[in-house]
């Protein structure tokens, strides 16, 4: 027998259905609580629970005086099931290190495709900043632009919602990373050397170079990490 639904359950299909019917689009205001109650038949608490499960789904947001409007906001909800999977011990580093290095190689191949000169031209400059740069903080702002950069220009925002939610992760759960990759001048100088082949690769549209530097990049990060380096 099919289950009855649930009171929130109408309210989330119905505005899930104004969705795909356009008929609610990115950055539209949803109808007030009050509205939404006597159009569907059913409770303002059940209307306040389905916009709350909506809204930790990265489905919708708030503004204050303003509503509840369709926001698009999946990479905080990402953020917040990895950061669970991680504290319930079901995510290691390894795991997400390997699904990032899948994920970098394919956003680094669409933005040989894709990317515009200016963008390559915005990574070339943090190249240059990151040589330049004294401060292992701002280094490490550099090398997280470097790649966002790549995943931005890749063309995909699924692949750029992913990584973000990715790096932002690590920086939680693994602190002390970055600082360890950074401890010596000689990692400094081997990471600083496969950015810059990453990105004059990218500018000559060489993806297998390209791909090989990433790789190269992300297997120095695991030696430095296992002691070997």
């Amino acid at each position: 027998m099919k289950r009855q639904k649930k009171a929130y359950e109408i309210v989330m299909d119905h505005i899930k259905r104004q969705i795909l019917d356009q008929e609610l689009v990115l950055g539209e205001t949803i109808p007030p609580e009050r509205e939404l109650s006597e159009a569907l038949g059913v409770s303002r608490n059940s209307v306040r629970e389905a916009l709350k499960i909506l809204s930790v789904v990265g489905v919708i947001s708030s503004k204050q005086g303003a509503g509840n409007y369709i926001s698009c906001d999946f990479e905080s909800y990402l953020v917040d099931t990895l950061s669970m999977m991680f504290i319930l011990n079901e995510l290691d580093y390894d795991q997400v290190h390997q699904i990032r290095i899948g994920l970098e190689m394919e956003a680094y191949a669409l933005a040989v495709k894709y990317a515009k000169d200016e963008e390559i031209a915005l990574m070339q400059q943090y190249v240059i900043e990151l040589d330049e740069s004294k401060d292992d903080e701002e280094k490490t702002i550099l090398d997280k632009k470097i790649h966002y950069a790549i995943a931005k220009a890749s063309k995909n925002v699924l692949i750029l919602n992913i990584l973000n939610a990715l790096s932002e992760v690590m920086d939680v759960f693994i602190e002390d990373m970055r600082r360890e990759i950074l401890r010596t001048e000689k990692r400094k100088g081997m990471l600083q050397e496969s950015h810059k082949q990453m990105v004059e690769c990218l500018m000559k549209r060489d993806v297998i170079n390209g791909q090989i530097a990433l790789k190269e990049h992300f297997d120095m990060i695991d030696r430095i990490l296992n002691k070997e380096l």
